[in-house]
């Protein structure tokens, strides 16, 4: 062994023993007898990364590089240390360059996986880590950074699959019981996240992420007094957390103890100001109670709780100047229901002088609005935006127009179908005997909390046997799978595939809905849309509804023409449903 060798093993046992300055001593030796001697540079290189040295880490890569371009090892501490340094693309392009000169290298995969993963590029992430993790199976490691990564991405199946592999290899892994347990409720899978939650509460019984955990899953699923224990345990476990007081806020609010639940809120944003949360929260509690306009401002937050980033649009931001001559471009965002329901204020614009109202709506509600005439041009995610005056978020209007219950711009029927399309459905519908009833019954199962508001179609059995009536389906996409089952026990017309009842199409929901008589539903966009026809629409409420429908009345002052039925214990539709039956056989008896 020559000399040169001889001093690099020394090195190398004080490196690897941590003496970083001895090691970095006879490197640099090394060096300064012979400036080309790589191994003394690259081993240099990786001690100054190790000490976060890394202007000088990557500085010393580069000259190995230049020295033995062919070095996959080299380029991937290289994109180690561009990455530790924020320095993104030059990250990659190392990684990249490792791995087109060694493809079967799996630390560098796992290096581009961290990249991508760090930059919230998840699904790119997901390829790396397979990758890594199919060239070196039995590296757990890498099998869990998959799963994270699956998670991330919203692949929340292939994640719990793997989370419960590595559980089998790793009983009892707290960590990897909190992320299947975290799959579980994004999946809504709460009653095997309960006893997940529960049995790890066994262990460590004043861990606060797990009550803080446990009184959300309970709090989803209705078990209020369960929810509010796990909360107030949680906040005995961590005083000065917030997420505690916002959970028993929630749990409160779910008793219709808006008061106590408004404290809580207020508590939770008093330990963190910029709570996002538990200002919606709170916002959401005030317009449940009446006091919009107290709950505009605090509604604003959705955004920053959105799962999805914020859209951003051309244009200064709309913030209530007034319009007169003006354009505006207004975006929607969440549900159908609340583009529907938020709609009415770009009417209102239009109607205190805005010159032209442009509406950014989603694809499937975009053939409908089209026939609104104080709307000048509907628009959908990938068309051309026009250059506008202002743009604001639909949803935001009433907040800058000071809305409250009182001036809410509630003149209905502020929706038209198509006259082709609503003259088919009468043509068809004319052959049936009895008043004309549409049916309603599922909402979008990826909803929160669409548990609580969707009613099972057999529910409605009852309404079904009434021979002076017609049911008639209107669900569309969702829920349709429930009607096979009970089809030969009761009187539920369904449209034909003119419908488009597998893919949704409001249009001809629209149109079919105009035709009826009487419309009852469940909370979900037909609500809305039945309302802004001017349809009379019944909806049938959870014991906690959304804010808009407030608390305890039977009217709303959204929609002239609906009734509200309440339930009065959560989970419970059959009261619900005997009221609309007793009210269903008044009506009728009137007419």
């Amino acid at each position: 062994m020559d000399e040169v060798q001889v001093q690099l093993k020394a090195a190398l046992a004080h490196h690897q023993a941590g003496e970083l300055d001895q090691a970095a001593t006879i490197y640099q030796h090394v060096l300064d007898t012979n400036a080309r001697q790589w191994e003394a540079r690259y081993y240099l290189g990786t001690l100054q990364l190790q000490r976060g040295d890394l202007d000088q880490s990557i500085r010393t890569f580069l000259q190995v590089v230049q020295l033995q371009p062919e070095l996959p090892d080299v380029h991937n501490n290289l994109g180690v240390a561009y990455h530790a340094a924020g320095k993104w693309q030059e990250a990659g392009q190392s990684f990249e360059q490792a791995i087109r000169l060694n493809p079967h290298y799996e630390r560098a995969y796992f290096n581009l996986g961290s990249l991508f993963e760090s930059r919230g590029v998840f699904s790119e992430a997901v390829k790396c880590y397979q990758k890594a993790h199919d060239l070196s199976p039995g590296n757990l490691d890498t099998h869990q950074k998959l799963a994270d990564a699956l998670k991330s991405a919203g692949e929340w199946a292939r994640a719990e699959d793997i989370y419960r592999e590595l559980l089998v290899a790793k009983p009892g892994d707290f960590d990897l019981s909190m992320k299947l347990a975290y799959v579980l409720v994004l999946q809504r899978q709460y009653q095997e996240a309960i006893m997940l939650y529960e049995s790890m509460l066994k262990i460590s019984p004043d861990h606060y992420q797990i009550l803080v955990s446990l009184s959300y899953v309970y709090e989803a699923v209705g078990n209020i007094d369960a929810a509010i224990e796990a909360a107030e345990r949680s906040i005995q476990v961590a005083p000065t957390q917030p997420e505690g007081y916002n959970n028993l806020g929630n749990a409160f609010k779910l008793k219709h103890d808006l008061e106590n639940a408004s404290e809580n809120f207020r508590k939770a944003i008093s330990l963190r100001p910029d709570f996002a949360m538990a200002e919606f929260n709170l916002a959401t509690t005030r317009m449940l109670q009446g006091n919009l306009q107290d709950g505009w401002r605090g509604y604003e937050r959705r955004t920053d709780i959105a799962a999805s980033p914020q859209q951003q649009y051309p244009g200064p931001q709309w913030q209530g100047e007034p319009l007169t001559g003006k354009s505006i471009c207004l975006w929607c965002e969440q549900g159908f229901g609340d583009t529907l329901l938020f709609l009415r204020f770009a009417i209102e614009l239009k109607k205190r002088g805005a010159a032209r109202v442009l509406v950014l709506c989603q694809p499937e509600l975009a053939a409908l609005l089209k026939q609104v005439p104080e709307i000048d041009q509907i628009l959908k995610a990938g068309d051309p935006q026009p250059e506008c005056d202002y743009q604001c978020a639909l949803l935001s209007v009433p907040f800058y127009l000071e809305t409250s219950l009182e001036t809410i711009p509630a003149a209905v029927p502020f929706l038209q179908p198509p006259a082709d399309r609503q003259q088919y459905w009468a043509s068809l519908l004319s052959d049936l005997p009895g008043a004309k009833v549409g049916l309603n019954w599922c909402g979008n199962p990826d909803f929160p909390k669409n548990e609580l508001r969707s009613i099972p179609l057999e529910s409605f059995l009852p309404l079904g046997k009434r021979e002076d009536i017609q049911l008639i389906s209107l669900q569309q996409v969702s829920g349709l799978e429930q009607i096979e089952a009970l089809q030969n026990e009761w009187n539920l017309w369904q449209p034909g595939p003119e419908y488009q009842a597998d893919t949704g199409d409001f249009s001809e929901t629209a149109a079919l809905i105009q035709n009826l008589d009487l419309v009852i539903t469940a909370d979900t966009a037909v609500a809305h849309l039945a309302g802004s026809l001017g349809v009379p629409v019944w909806i049938l409420l959870s014991r906690l509804p959304e804010w808009r429908w407030l608390l305890e009345r039977k009217d709303s002052p959204w929609y002239p023409t609906a009734r509200l039925f309440r339930q009065s214990v959560l989970g419970d539709w059959e009261p619900v449903i005997q009221a609309v039956q007793t009210e269903l056989e008044q009506t009728l008896r009137s007419n």
